[in-house]
């Protein structure tokens, strides 16, 4: 049998609903304006804007070295990662690079260490 209409304010699911028991309004989030990336060393978004694009340009047999995508505009999986060393020291203990980009095994990372150290000066 099923219940019909309006249910009653006063039953046991009323203690629910009270005010006190509520979970509070999220806070209000502020919309990011054009696309948002996520970066694989420490999983927070940001605007497209903020991030380096590394990819794993096809080179042959072997472990392959990321490149950062300085324009945006390689042709291939990027992955996208703060211009911070401590992302990418993150990014590397979590092997983020090889699942990213789809790679049989860990890239080398050399190319982005040296463009973050040009960058910091």
């Amino acid at each position: 049998m099923t219940r019909r209409g309006r249910l009653s304010t006063a039953g046991p699911d009323a203690r629910l609903s009270s005010p006190s028991r509520r979970t509070p309004d999220p806070a209000p989030v502020v919309p990011v304006v054009g696309p948002v990336r996520t970066c694989v060393g420490c999983r927070a978004t940001g605007p497209r804007s903020a991030l380096l694009r590394v990819v794993a340009p096809a080179a042959g047999p072997g472990v392959p070295e990321l490149v950062v995508d300085v324009g945006r505009r390689m042709p291939g999986r990027g992955a996208w990662l703060h211009p911070d060393r401590a992302c990418l020291e993150l990014a590397e203990r979590r092997r983020a690079f090889g699942r990213a980009l789809r790679l049989p095994g860990p890239p080398g990372t050399r190319a982005v260490h040296e463009h973050l150290e040009q960058h910091e000066q």
